[in-house]
């Protein structure tokens, strides 16, 4: 997908606009640190500056996005204690929502259809999007709406140090046992053992990605 090309008007545009957005963002073309102005974004999306303000503010309440009175927006700078912080609280919630999720509901067949791709490839953005899509796959069976938007906002924060830290250099996927791991524990109906191994999954990732935000 071309981040790039005008929004289309059949979607909602409201959420089309804001999805967009956070795609220039999580994927780097919206770098940290780099000014984003509505006339820039109204004319290369198509749409009027309406929504595309809504998109921008919404952003700034969920923490990626800073204004100023004489700057605008811009898009936050990555920082090792901001990431510190927001990997416990995506473990804990994603923890929530897999332990109050009813069992057996999970399409066990499309997530090893994801991992096996996940597992498949090398180019950073894919691996992203697939691991994004199979964490999302999990969260979407949990009932609790609220706790899935909550999630949402969160997921979008911490992609943009996941993407960056991916992008970086290839590594192995810390992730690849504790995904066949989780798989299992969803087989057995055993959704404790599941929520332990994606909190475990996060931990790992938390810690990845501050030694390399160190070392930058």
């Amino acid at each position: 997908m071309n981040a790039r090309e005008p929004i289309e008007r059949p979607a909602p545009l409201r959420a089309a606009v804001y999805q967009r957005v956070v795609d220039l963002v999580t994927t780097g073309e919206l770098e940290p640190g780099r000014a984003v102005t509505e006339p820039e974004l109204s004319r290369s999306l198509g749409v009027s500056r309406t929504p595309v303000r809504e998109a921008l503010l919404r952003l700034e309440a969920e923490g990626v996005l800073d204004s100023t009175p004489a700057r605008g927006f811009t898009v936050r700078p990555l920082n090792p204690v901001e990431a510190a912080e927001l990997y416990p609280i995506l473990a804990t919630l994603e923890r929530l929502a897999v332990s109050t999720s009813p069992a057996r509901v999970l399409d066990l067949t499309a997530l090893r259809a994801i991992d096996a791709e996940l597992l498949a490839t090398s180019d950073p953005v894919q691996r992203w999007r697939l691991d994004t899509t199979f964490h999302d796959t999990i969260v979407s069976a949990c009932p609790n709406a609220s706790l899935r938007t909550m999630i949402h906002a969160l997921r979008v924060r911490v992609s943009r140090y996941e993407l960056a830290f991916m992008r970086d250099g290839t590594r192995e996927s810390h992730a690849a046992p504790l995904h066949e791991q989780m798989l299992a524990a969803f087989d057995d109906a055993d959704l404790a053992g599941a929520a332990d191994l994606i909190g475990r999954n996060w931990e790992g990732s938390r810690a990845m990605v501050l030694d390399w935000l160190r070392s930058c």
